[in-house]
Formats: C-alpha cells, structure tokens, sequence
C-alpha cells in the first residue's frame, strides 16, 4: 500500500511540474536549426530565399578603358594617331531594382579618351536595363542606349555589360563589371571598360 501511495505522489509531482514548466529543456535548443536563407542578398536574405535585391540603389565605379576601332582612314586622317588608346575611366549610376531581378537605371561615364575624330573627351550618358540573378555572388548583365558627348557633338552609344555584385552588409556591395561602349564617330567603334565599383541601396 505505501508503494503504491509513493508512485503516486512522484507522479502527481512530476506531472506538475510539467504543467508549471511547459517549456522544454534548453538542451533542445541546441539542435534547432535557423531558417534556410541566400546569405549575402539584399539585406542577408531577410527571410526570402530565393529573391533578388529590391529597391533604389546608387553607385559608382572607376577602372581602365581602351579604345578599339580607330583604324579606318576617316579617324586616322582626323588625327586619331595622336589619340591614348588606353584611359582611366569613372562612372555612377542610379535607379530601382525590382523583386524579379530585372532593374532600370541612368548611368554616367567619363571614359577619359579622346573620341576618334579628335573633336573632345568622351563622356557617355545612358539609360538601360540590368538583370540581376539571386545567388551569391550576384551575377548581372545590362544593356544601354544613350549618346556620347565629345566636344560640342552628341554621337549615338550603346553598352553591352556583365559582371557580378557581393554583398557585404544588409545596402551595400562590391561590384565588378566588364562593359563594351559602341560609339558611332565616324564610323563604329568600341570602348571597352573594366571597372571595380561600390554600390548602396534602400528599400526592400
């Protein structure tokens, strides 16, 4: 009878100690995972694993151009010659970027080369596309359309461009591209850029 009454009472004792304490014990924390997210994507991820960066964004870059195409008579007779074929080069850019990937932006940039004909600097102003794919590092490729400014003459350009973005904080990343700008000066010519460049944005 006293066996039976002290079984009992341990689980009467147990029981309520069980309804006063509901929560288990703390070494089970420690085999709970953390949620599954794209470490390194706008904002680390912030509970969307698979979406791309979103919101306004602002950047700049700076690296080297060169000037390919300046062989046809018309450039060369222009004084072309003369010309650096290789330059210092800066550029910045803004815009917005969507959930998808897919961003629009106005870009600025001093290419730091003569134009083939001789006539001024090439300063290049342009608006375009970018996509964008969510993986770490973000890979990127982008078209524009814009015009070249050389002297006191406007000339049609577009840029072809890729290059990959890392993110290190929640707005901000590192970026490397490799750009191919189409002048038409007398004729076709391109205007590679390679750059390294820092972006910020804000949004989600």
């Amino acid at each position: 009878m006293r066996t039976s009454t002290l079984v009992i009472v341990v689980v009467c004792a147990v029981s309520g100690s069980a309804y006063a304490d509901p929560t288990p014990p703390a070494l089970l924390d420690a085999f709970k995972m953390p949620p599954a997210v794209l470490v390194g994507a706008f904002g680390g991820g912030h509970g969307h694993a698979t979406r791309a960066p979103h919101g306004w964004f602002f950047g700049a870059d700076t690296g080297i151009a060169w000037l390919v195409g300046a062989s046809d008579v018309e450039a060369r007779t222009a004084g072309a010659s003369n010309i650096d074929s290789k330059a210092w080069c800066f550029g910045a850019r803004a815009g917005y970027q969507l959930a998808s990937g897919l961003a629009v932006q106005a870009r600025f940039d001093k290419l730091g080369l003569d134009a083939p004909d001789g006539s001024g600097e090439l300063v290049g102003v342009s608006t375009g596309i970018r996509y964008s794919l969510p993986v770490v590092p973000m890979p990127f490729a982008e078209a524009l359309v814009g015009s070249a400014i050389h002297g006191s003459d406007l000339s049609p350009m577009i840029g072809l461009g890729v290059g990959a973005s890392l993110f290190v904080a929640r707005h901000l990343s590192f970026d490397a591209s490799l750009r191919d700008w189409i002048v038409d000066i007398d004729g076709m010519h391109h205007v590679p850029t390679l750059t390294l460049g820092i972006s910020a944005g804000f949004g989600g």
